[in-house]
């Protein structure tokens, strides 16, 4: 598995200068579908329909572990929360999704609970629309010790308003597109290869950007 992306416009590794983070949106950029951060269905919660909702699940088995292999955190910001009445939601959700991606022991070395910040700007009362994911980023890099400045992060979100503010805050943001339109054509949506590689392209030529 990964030996098609054993190729330079993947794997070249200019952008760990600059870069100590890579942080992912979840509904929608690693996943497919959004999983409204609750399970409500038992069917949506099997593993074939998990691993049928990744964005690009063989290419994210590739990348995240190679992302870690260069010394770089890996983290997830997310919206969702727990729900008492789900089959399943919140930081289970996320992790049954990693676990079968990875495989649990793996997982948890990639992605460690505390790089995963999880909650609704809402249940903290604030407007997603003016934070986006600010607060999430800030917990992500306190937790990985609070050295980390924002020009050495990057987020990969579906949500232009998290990519905008982002952006604004000094964070690499790259646009992961997922449209119902997208979905709906069988193109490539959320975080894939093609995001992945274009990222590798913007730094080697020393900018970032959203792309639309």
């Amino acid at each position: 598995m990964g030996d098609e992306f054993h190729k330079s416009m993947y794997i070249d590794t200019t952008w760990t200068n600059k870069i100590k983070c890579v942080i992912f949106d979840f509904d929608k950029t690693i996943t497919k579908k959004h999983t409204g951060g609750s399970v409500l269905l038992p069917v949506n919660a099997s593993d074939d329909f998990i691993k049928s909702n990744f964005a690009d699940l063989e290419f994210f088995k590739f990348c995240v572990p190679f992302i870690k292999a260069q010394g770089v955190h890996v983290a997830i910001a997310s919206f969702g929360e727990e729900d008492a009445e789900a089959v399943l939601s919140g930081l289970p959700l996320i992790r049954k999704y990693l676990d079968l991606a990875f495989g649990a022991t793996k997982s948890k070395d990639l992605f460690p609970d505390h790089t995963i910040a999880l909650w609704h700007p809402e249940k903290k009362g604030k407007d997603e629309r003016k934070v986006g994911k600010t607060d999430h980023i800030a917990e992500i890099v306190k937790k990985l010790g609070g050295k980390l400045k924002n020009s050495e992060l990057v987020l990969f979100d579906d949500d232009a308003n998290n990519i905008s503010i982002g952006k604004k805050k000094g964070v690499h943001c790259f646009y992961c597109p997922a449209t119902k339109d997208l979905l709906e054509e069988g193109k490539d949506s959320g975080f894939n290869r093609h995001i992945w590689a274009s990222f590798i392209q913007k730094m080697k030529s020393g900018g970032t950007c959203v792309l639309m």
